[in-house]
C-alpha cells in the first residue's frame, strides 16, 4: 500500500510500542500532555480514558492503563485504540484501510472478537504476535478499518483489558 509521504513520528503507529507520542509502558502521569479526558473509568486499579477531536469525523482516542507489576503508584499505559486516520503505519495501513489491504500487508489474521457499537457491529482482527489490532465494520475483504488499537506484543488485545465495549464510548453524534 504505497503512501503518498511517510508518516511523521506524530503519525507513526509501530505495532507493539506507540501511536504518535503515546508510547505502550509509559507512566500514565505522561497522559496529562493531552488535557482532561472526556470521559474515564478505573476500577480495581485499571482505568479506560477517552478524548474526543473535533475534526471531520470527529475522532476518538482512548487508552486503557493498569498498575505496574510489583508497584502500588504507577499506572503505565498498556493499550492505545485511535479511530482518527492521521495515524497510520509504515506501509500505510489506516482507519479507512479495507480487510483486503489489511491482510496483504500481514495475512490472513484471525478474529479475536466482535461486539456491538452504537455505529453497528465491530470484529477486532488481532496481530498478537506484533501487538497491533484492526477493529473493522465487517467481516468482508472491503470493510474497512474503524480503529487501530496498539497493544503488547504476544497479548490478544481482547484479553489484555477490561471488557472493552462496556468501557468505550462513542463519539458524540452533533446534529
Amino acid at each position: 500500500m504505497p503512501l503518498a509521504a511517510p508518516p511523521t513520528p506524530a503519525q507513526l503507529v509501530v505495532p507493539g510500542q506507540s501511536l504518535g507520542s503515546l508510547q505502550l509502558g509509559a507512566d500514565a502521569a505522561t497522559l496529562a500532555n493531552l488535557g482532561p479526558a472526556a470521559y474515564s473509568d478505573a476500577a480495581m486499579q485499571k482505568g479506560w480514558a477517552t478524548w474526543f477531536g473535533t475534526g471531520h469525523p470527529p475522532a476518538q482516542l482512548d487508552v486503557y492503563t493498569t498498575m505496574v507489576p510489583g508497584q502500588d503508584t504507577h499506572k503505565s499505559v498498556q493499550v492505545v485504540r485511535a479511530t482518527s486516520a492521521y495515524f497510520r503505519l509504515a506501509n500505510g495501513l489506516r482507519n479507512g484501510s479495507t480487510l483486503r489491504q489489511i491482510e496483504e500487508c500481514y495475512g490472513k489474521l484471525p478474529l479475536a472478537t466482535s461486539y456491538q457499537l452504537k455505529a453497528g457491529p465491530r470484529y477486532l482482527y488481532d496481530n498478537v504476535k506484533l501487538g497491533i489490532a484492526f477493529e473493522l465494520d465487517g467481516k468482508t475483504s472491503t470493510s474497512h478499518c474503524r480503529a487501530l488499537v496498539v497493544h503488547q506484543p504476544g497479548q490478544p488485545a481482547a484479553k489484555i483489558y477490561l471488557p472493552m465495549p462496556l468501557y468505550l464510548k462513542e463519539v458524540p453524534v452533533r446534529k
